[in-house]
């Protein structure tokens, strides 16, 4: 097996919005905003080469939207994935598998290409995996949370590009598991992979930044705030007393990290690439 991150773009976010209740002078010291309070995030995929499986885990965002839209949430580069694929020597056609953590736009909507008035698979040959909790949840999704999710391109995912709906966590490939948590919106689920006596955890939106381990930092994007901090807890709790490696999908400045446990909480342990 081989893993590799891949690089789907950047784009940007209110501090307030990524941190919620925390102080800006507090967490500023622990993620950078500019001028205007916007924090620079980025979509960090996963890919894991088990031979003839090559998984790709999340599509990033894509390029779906109007100039203002654009502007207003800083999307750079989001047509990378093609070319940092081709980067790690494979074509798109070379994905037998993509993993949607959720539904939410800036996790699946790269899956789609859109030409003119068409909608096109980036992935033709994939099956493309969600939770069937997050997608029974995305059709009646509230008022809140609704403009997360693009229909049209969802439902194109459901026709035509195989769309399989997970129902139970454990194993969905070899060496690779699926976790279902709750708190940022229902039936996100997160992989967990082994590789080489490690085990690697894609901690998408459960912890969107080293910034966020902390029990209490949590983005204002978590539909249900106080569940979250309850499975943070306990992920964290068992990510440090089995030394996982949490691999971050929007952290700009970091793409690994270990934690510890301290009387005091979770802690940052080491920080480094998935290449060290």
């Amino acid at each position: 097996m081989q893993i590799h991150a891949i690089h789907a773009g950047h784009f940007s976010c209110d501090g307030g919005a990524l941190f919620s209740v925390i102080p800006k002078p507090l967490w500023t010291k622990a993620y950078p905003a500019d001028e205007n309070n916007v924090t620079r995030l980025t979509m960090r995929c996963l890919l894991v080469d088990q031979g003839e499986r090559k998984i790709l885990i999340e599509a990033g965002v894509g390029d779906h939207y109007p100039e203002k839209v654009k502007r207003n949430n800083g999307h750079e580069e989001t047509d990378a994935l093609p070319g940092s694929l081709a980067e790690k020597g494979y074509l798109v056609g070379d994905i037998t598998d993509v993993v949607f953590t959720h539904l939410h736009w800036d996790h699946c909507n790269g899956a789609v290409l859109k030409e003119e008035q068409s909608l096109k698979l980036l992935f033709p040959n994939a099956t493309h995996w969600c939770s069937k909790r997050q997608w029974e949840h995305a059709q009646v999704s509230n008022m809140r949370e609704r403009a997360a999710y693009f229909y049209d391109v969802l439902n194109f995912l459901k026709a035509e590009g195989n769309m399989q709906l997970v129902e139970n966590e454990g194993e969905l490939f070899p060496d690779f598991e699926v976790r279902f948590f709750d708190g940022h919106t229902p039936g996100q689920m997160i992989p967990l992979v082994k590789h080489e006596g490690k085990t690697y955890v894609y901690t998408s939106d459960l912890i969107p930044t080293t910034a966020n381990i902390p029990i209490v930092w949590l983005a204002s994007y978590d539909l249900y705030p106080v569940t979250t901090m309850e499975e943070k807890e306990a992920f964290l709790k068992e990510a440090a007393d089995n030394k996982y490696v949490l691999f971050f999908e929007h952290d700009f400045y970091s793409e690994c990290a270990t934690v510890e446990w301290t009387d005091r909480g979770p802690k940052l342990k080491e920080v480094f690439s998935l290449s060290k």
